[in-house]
């Protein structure tokens, strides 16, 4: 019986940490976190048919690197440095790597973008 009981509880550890490591389950849990923080430090913008949730620091870091286990990051260069993105939808997440005068960074944002439609917005 003790055997039965320690296959049972093996199992079920098992199966809980291969839950746990689902790469899809943990985009997912990281895209909630990043909207709990959006929420909390006050930083939704809403622009008219949708609400952009915006964080940073390590809640985008953590979203941006489980990402890529699935969306390959773009290079992009602009006035404001070299960023590595990787968009999904209509949200992105951003990693700069360089500032505009060409010194290494390491910041990340994300942006999550969740449409409201016309008969929410005012």
């Amino acid at each position: 019986m003790s055997r039965l009981a320690a296959v049972v509880c093996f199992v079920f550890v098992a199966a809980s940490v291969n839950a746990q490591t689902n790469p899809q389950a943990m985009i997912l849990s990281a895209a909630i976190d990043c909207i709990k923080e959006a929420t909390t430090t006050g930083t939704v913008e809403s622009d008219g048919s949708a609400l952009i949730f915006s964080c940073s620091a390590a809640k985008a870091k953590t979203l941006y690197n489980f990402l890529g286990s699935k969306i390959r990051a773009e290079i992009v260069l602009d006035r404001n440095g070299k960023f590595e993105n990787r968009q999904f939808g209509n949200n992105a997440c951003y990693h700069r790597v360089e500032d505009q005068s060409s010194k290494a960074a390491d910041y990340f944002r994300c942006d999550l973008i969740i449409a409201i439609g016309d008969a929410l917005s005012d």
